[in-house]
């Protein structure tokens, strides 16, 4: 028993060292919550929910395609002050036209600004957690996640003056904290320039998934639905989940736990909102926002972890995806108010069966071809855009990983265990990465060495940098 005290004080300890900075996906998602969740900007409707969202899908479009010029992105003055004067001008305008200089033109004005900037900012937060490993970018996303619904929870309820405040205020908020966030990373964690030498195949496969479930979301649900208690119950469940089960360091818990948990929990929350399934409007809100926030962490992790592994550029992948995302969203808004005005209540529902069968149909083709951290996700690699000086980081390597992995039938925690061995970190690093004990992190490696036949550092780095492909 003490020793279980004694080592939930040493995770907790790390953990209440973590800057507060890392929060800062928390804010802007607050940031979002003021104009379009508590009905406190009068004249903001759904309409301009879409002309938002499609700025934030047009900006990362752009940056995806103009990558190789503006990364790294957090570093970029220009894209730093462009961003700053579009979200908090484009707040401040969208306050005016809603309490004083009344007019729709102004409104429109600002909302295209205010999402434009916040595009440029969601890929920066990209970069960020591309330069983490996968069970860090779990921790600190559910952390930041967490922050932001309290936030959202505080200002429930608010005087429309004070939310018109943290509108204007909270983007640059946000912005310091990303900045400041990665200055806290070591030298060689941050994300560098583009290089020339190598081509990648897109990573569709998670793209596919995101898309078709978004569709879905945005086909069945409504964004001017307002705040309810069940939105942030569910949100805040499954980040604790995902919180509590990185720092738990138990076998049950690792990568493929998210992978496995976020699916069903979105389809329950998507038959949850389908008038065929309809519900208690708190259970409804708590199962979807429980759903589709684990899905989008997921997401942000597959992502993030096929950046940190393959040197990709977080940008031009994120950038995609985001915009892919924001667009078909809309597509699903628009299917279904369009089904709302022409077609009756059985032809809807019948509609939607039909998503939910396409949705299962995916999810179980991705889920039988791409298992596990080293999953490649339809990415294959063509030539090296490192130099010889850069081996660890080189994306060889990383497909060498992904195959010794599945060869040898490593445990997710002694691939993920073994993905930072390649990179020739530490054992102190890998505790501090990992969040557990220096005794679990031997043992991992033991068995690592004892599945691959290895008895040593050189042994396994040699083995990993080799190109005999018969393991």
């Amino acid at each position: 028993m003490q020793d279980f005290i004694e080592r939930w004080k040493g995770v907790f300890g790390r953990v209440a060292a973590i800057p507060l900075v890392f929060m800062g996906v928390g804010v802007y998602r607050a940031w979002l919550a003021t104009f379009f969740r508590y009905d406190a900007f009068p004249t903001i409707g759904v309409f301009d929910y879409f002309l938002f969202e499609g700025a934030i899908g047009i900006v990362c479009f752009a940056l995806a395609f103009a990558a190789r010029k503006v990364v790294p992105l957090w570093s970029n003055r220009v894209i730093g002050r462009a961003a700053a004067v579009a979200m908090v001008g484009g707040s401040a305008l969208v306050v005016a036209a809603c309490f004083g200089m009344q007019g729709d033109a102004l409104k429109w004005v600002g909302l295209v600004c205010a999402g434009a900037g916040l595009g440029a900012l969601i890929l920066m937060w990209a970069e960020f957690y591309g330069s983490l490993n996968p069970l860090r970018v779990a921790l600190y996303h559910a952390m930041a996640i967490i922050f932001g619904e309290a936030l959202k929870w505080l200002f429930v309820g608010m005087d429309a003056a004070y939310l018109a405040f943290f509108a204007i205020v909270l983007p640059l908020v946000s912005l310091a904290c990303v900045k400041a966030s990665m200055r806290r990373l070591p030298s060689h964690d941050l994300p560098q320039k583009a290089r020339q030498g190598a081509s990648y195949s897109f990573p569709w496969k998670p793209i596919l998934l995101m898309s078709v479930c978004t569709f879905a979301g945005g086909f069945g649900t409504l964004p001017a639905q307002p705040l309810v208690t069940g939105n942030l119950v569910g949100a805040i469940f499954v980040c604790a989940l995902v919180f509590f089960g990185v720092l738990s360091a138990s076998k049950w818990f690792n990568f493929d736990t998210i992978y496995q948990l976020a699916f069903p929990l979105f389809i329950i929350g998507f038959l949850f909102v389908t008038p065929s399934f309809g519900a208690n409007p708190e259970i409804m809100a708590m199962c979807y926002d429980a759903g589709y926030t684990m899905l989008s962490m997921f997401i942000m992790i597959v992502l993030s972890s096929i950046t940190y592994r393959f040197g990709i550029s977080a940008v031009w992948i994120s950038g995609i995806e985001r915009g892919i995302r924001y667009i078909v969203e809309l597509l699903g808004w628009g299917l279904l108010a369009v089904l709302s005005s022409h077609a009756g209540e059985q032809t809807t529902s019948v509609i939607y069966t039909g998503v939910v069968i396409v949705m299962v149909v995916i999810f179980t083709a991705i889920l039988f071809t791409e298992r596990g951290l080293s999953a490649r996700w339809g990415i294959a690699v063509s030539g090296d855009p490192f130099s010889e000086s850069d081996g660890p980081s080189s994306p060889q390597l990383a497909l060498r990983v992904a195959m010794l992995s599945h060869a040898h039938d490593l445990s997710p925690r002694e691939e993920e265990v073994l993905q930072l061995l390649a990179r020739r970190e530490s054992m102190a690093e890998i505790e501090k990465d990992l969040f557990v004990a220096h005794g679990t992190i031997k043992a991992h490696i033991s068995h690592i060495y004892r599945k691959l036949g290895v008895h040593s550092r050189d042994e396994l780095h040699a083995l990993l940098e080799g190109t005999d492909e018969t393991v």
